[in-house]
Formats: structure tokens, C-alpha cells, sequence
């Protein structure tokens, strides 16, 4: 799909999502806006390419799709301005193994990855410091929650920094808001390195800064699903596997709720001995 304001003389190149959908789609329905990626993407300029992979382990793509996927980006590189070198992935169920095994594969051209409700990780892998992630999952789809939460702590553990956000009472589907936040970390990551899409920049891949080396605004806690501002004494406590990180504050309130400081909660109460009184 080609975004509205798509200008064949632009000096610049135009990003592309890669849509991974479910188990042998079409392809089709992701760029055609089923999920509302295409109003998203004429507002970034944004190409969007949705494989039509059929085959049962089509998500590992050193055996043939990730060469597949290269060579039609190739080919439609031909007739547009597209970067080959630094592609965004989102992707669900099946597609959500894919949307996280291709950076793997090739972290150099990945500029930034969602997965939800994804069955099958790569391994946690230090390389992957460069590829910022997001991983979402409903909490009623068990197995996969339990393979999605186990990924990232393994990632963790290793600095390599996953926003993680899981959704009450969702089973195997695609809830609306875990497509807004992936679209609001998306466009943050499409945005903040928006310069490496202009001429002469090419060697900025090879150069990227480690996502856990960039400056962070708010620190979040997983099992509460609030943030406080860096320098707020509460995120001193939350455990490294339940820490997560922003580096935006419109990025960190698309994944939760910001708490109030202590001393304003303090001074909501009312005074113990004017009320005894």
C-alpha cells in the first residue's frame, strides 16, 4: 500500500511496515486497514507490505521467507522509494512469530518490532539491543501469555529493553488498544529516526544506538501498570523483570497510567486529628 502523499521526487526514502498477519493470510486485509494501519500509515508516510506466506513454519525466515521477503521489497524498490534498510515489523499470532524472528534474523535493517500474541520467540539475544520491541499479549491466552512473559524476562536479563502490556479478559484476538499502543511506539521509533531515511545516511543502520542507551523519561512497573517520571523515588522498588522503560510520555501513556507522587496523595488525605476532633 502506498501512502496518500507518496512523491515520486522526494529526495527522501519512505519507511515501510512489514504486516505479518494470522496463519496463512493473504496479506490483503492487514493493507487494506482491517487493523487501521492505513489511516496510520498515510499520517507517517508510511509504505505498507503484507506477505502472503503459506507454508507451516513460514515465521522462521532464514529457510526461505526472510530471502522471499527481501527479494519483493527489492522489486517494489524498483518502482518506489522505499528503504530497504530499515524496516518496521508488527505482527500477531502466527504473524507475530514472524514480526519478531525477522529482526532477529537481520537486527541491521529492523528499526523497530511488535508481536502480540505470539507462540514462538527467538532466543534473548544481546544483539537485539538495537531493536526496540514491543511484546503484547491477552492474559485469558494462557499458553501464549506464558511464552511471552518468559521472553521477556529472558530479555531483560540480558539489558536488552521489551515494553511488555498484557490485556484482562482477552483471549486470542486483537484487542483495539494493544493496536494503539503499537501504533503510538511504532511512530515514536519511525519519527525519532526519521534522518536516516535521507540521502547519504545509509551507514546510520550500522550505526544505531542501543535502545537502552537512549535518554529515558518515565519508568513504568508491569504489575501495576503505572508510570512515574525518572528521579521518582517509587521506581527504585520495582523489580528488573517487572521494569519497563519510555522514552516518551505519549508512548508511556498509550501503555498505562501515570500515578500521582506520594506527597500529593498525601495531602489528599484528610488530617486524622481534625477529624477526630
Amino acid at each position: 500500500r502506498i501512502p496518500a502523499n507518496y512523491k515520486e521526487d522526494s529526495k527522501s526514502l519512505y519507511r515501510a511496515l512489514v504486516i505479518f498477519g494470522g496463519r496463512n493470510c493473504t496479506g490483503e486485509g492487514e493493507v487494506g486497514g482491517m487493523l487501521g494501519f492505513d489511516k496510520w500509515a498515510d499520517e507517517n508516510d508510511v509504505f505498507l507490505i503484507g506477505p502472503g506466506f503459506k507454508d507451516d513454519e513460514y515465521w522462521q525466515p532464514e529457510k526461505w521467507s526472510g530471502k522471499a521477503l527481501l527479494e519483493a521489497i527489492d522489486e517494489i524498490g524498483k518502482s518506489y522509494k522505499i528503504s530497504k534498510d530499515r524496516l518496521l515489523y508488527y505482527g500477531y499470532s502466527a504473524g507475530s512469530q514472524c514480526s519478531n524472528l525477522f529482526p532477529a534474523w537481520k537486527p541491521r535493517i529492523c528499526a523497530a518490532w511488535v508481536s502480540h500474541a505470539c507462540g514462538v520467540f527467538h532466543k534473548p539475544d544481546k544483539k537485539m539491543k538495537t531493536c526496540p520491541g514491543l511484546v503484547t499479549c491477552g492474559e485469558a491466552d494462557i499458553g501464549r501469555y506464558q511464552i511471552s512473559r518468559n521472553f521477556v524476562i529472558g530479555s531483560r536479563k540480558l539489558g536488552v529493553p521489551i515494553i511488555w502490556k498484557t490485556f484482562p479478559n482477552t483471549q486470542h484476538d486483537v484487542p483495539p488498544d494493544s493496536v494503539t499502543l503499537a501504533k503510538v511506539f511504532l511512530t515514536y521509533y519511525h519519527t525519532e529516526n526519521i534522518s536516516e531515511l535521507e540521502p547519504g545516511k545509509k551507514e546510520t543502520a550500522k550505526k544505531k544506538v542501543p535502545a537502552s542507551e537512549r535518554k529515558i523519561l518515565y519508568v513504568g512497573d508491569d504489575q501495576e501498570n503505572r508510570f512515574w517520571p525518572v528521579g521518582s523515588r517509587e521506581i527504585q522498588n520495582i523489580e528488573n523483570e517487572d521494569r519497563v522503560e519510555f522514552a516518551s510520555k505519549e508512548l508511556a501513556e498509550a501503555w498505562g497510567q501515570e500515578a500521582k507522587p506520594r506527597i500529593a496523595e498525601a495531602a489528599a488525605k484528610p488530617d486524622s486529628a481534625k477529624v477526630k476532633k
